[in-house]
């Protein structure tokens, strides 16, 4: 084999891999659109070509990321699940003076994450019983209420929530209300969900005898809370 044939077998790209001037979405955000479909259709009637469409890409470039549309799927749930712990361990990292900022974080996730939330809810309920996107949901939820239990068990050793509150009662009202609230924002194009938010923490805040001006403290240095910001697989 001559040197100019060699160095063309050796600099040329293997089949099914992107380029380094290649360029369009990343698995994280072909998911993201790919859940959108899956959640406005039925997964039968997804093809890949159509998620290639919606990406502005074609089906080799979701293939070289995933190796089938279950494969697709399945990350498409677990990616929006990541988000939103992502998202929350950032507002956490920030600076977070009481357990009662925390709550109201989780809250602010669920707002500005609604449409990727509101969309697992929908897969979740069209897709009950396949065993992937049940152990991610799971998932989401043991995650979800380890993280409030903690949060409310730190507000009633502060004294800033009653002592007679049950951080598991509550970490449940508060999931599965907020749940309920996305729910009806997939129902009701006008319904208002950012109020509803609202509405429903300063009900929370009066079941747990909390009093925000009272526990209204000066802003400090931010300090680390030691949230997790990954599902455990």
């Amino acid at each position: 084999m001559s040197k100019a044939s060699e160095k063309s077998v050796r600099t040329e790209p293997k089949r099914g891999r992107r380029t380094a001037k290649s360029s369009g979405p990343g698995p994280d955000e072909l998911a993201r659109i790919a859940l959108d479909l899956f959640a406005k259709r039925h997964f039968a009637s997804v093809t890949i070509k159509d998620i290639g469409r919606a990406a502005n890409v074609n089906s080799a470039m979701i293939y070289y990321h995933y190796k089938d549309k279950s494969d697709l799927f399945r990350a498409a749930v677990e990616t929006a699940v990541q988000d939103a712990f992502n998202l929350y361990a950032k507002h956490c990292y920030r600076s977070h003076e009481s357990a009662a900022d925390s709550i109201s974080s989780w809250f602010d996730v669920h707002v500005t994450l609604h449409r990727q939330l509101r969309n697992v809810i929908k897969i979740s309920l069209d897709y009950s019983g396949i065993g992937e996107v049940n152990r991610s949901i799971d998932r989401f939820y043991k995650h979800e209420n380890e993280i409030l239990q903690r949060i409310v068990s730190e507000g009633v050793e502060a004294g800033i929530f009653r002592k007679s509150v049950d951080p598991s009662e509550v970490a449940t009202m508060i999931s599965t209300s907020l749940d309920g609230i996305l729910a009806r924002s997939l129902i009701l194009k006008d319904f208002d969900m950012v109020g509803t938010v609202e509405c429903f923490k300063q009900a929370l805040w009066l079941y747990l005898g909390y009093e925000p001006a009272k526990n209204k403290q000066p802003r400090s240095q931010p300090r680390e809370r030691k949230i997790k910001s990954h599902v455990e697989h």
